[in-house]
């Protein structure tokens, strides 16, 4: 009988790179003056490179009397890298009207382009996808993946029990979004265009 020998080699284990699991995905009802209407989900996925891929998509239908008089869907996907946007191409369609965004970062900046128009943002800059708790800071030149329109919101942080996280956006459309201890999105509300009330239940 043969007896096969398996030689380690400690220095290439050493040397191996620790495996970073992509994070669980994230996914809401959406809830309107009680009722749900929709959906808002976020899947993740590790690439090559050490590349973190999220894919965010929302649905929204609002029907009166069985009729559906308001229609909403948006889709992005973003990749990151080291905590920072490596590319975003984003896609909506609001009751029939469509926006677009694409981001890329090059030359040391967001080369920004959507339905407003161009603009360059700094290689810190970040879309407003929410389920990113690092985003929301005083310090991330933001934009709105929707249209691909430069903001600058106020931002009120304050801290929740457990090392959770409540930020208020003022300013637009406005939000307020919770993180829990890890981190990880838990809670959004906001207003409609009509006015009514949107709060986000997790599914």
């Amino acid at each position: 009988m043969i007896r096969r020998q398996v030689m380690v080699l400690p220095g290439l284990l050493l040397a191996a790179p620790a495996l970073r699991a992509a994070p669980a995905g994230i996914a809401f009802r959406l809830i309107r003056n009680g009722s749900a209407i929709g959906s808002h989900e976020v899947a993740f996925r590790d690439l090559e490179g050490g590349v973190l891929e999220a894919r965010s998509l929302v649905r929204a239908t609002v029907t009166l009397l069985g009729i559906t008089v308001y229609r909403y869907s948006h889709e992005t996907a973003e990749t990151w890298r080291g905590g920072r946007l490596v590319s975003l191409s984003s896609r909506m369609d609001r009751n029939g009207t469509a926006g677009f965004c694409e981001a890329r970062s090059e030359g040391g900046q967001i080369a920004l382009r959507g339905t407003v128009g161009e603009a360059r943002l700094p290689a810190e800059g970040a879309p407003l996808t929410w389920w990113r708790r690092a985003t929301l800071t005083d310090a991330v030149p933001l934009f709105d993946p929707r249209q691909g329109l430069v903001v600058a919101p106020g931002l009120q942080r304050s801290a929740l029990p457990g090392g959770g996280l409540r930020v208020v956006v003022v300013g637009g459309e406005g939000a307020d979004v919770t993180y829990d201890g890890a981190g990880t999105w838990v809670g959004f509300a906001s207003t409609a265009e009509d006015g009514s009330a949107i709060r986000y239940e997790r599914a």
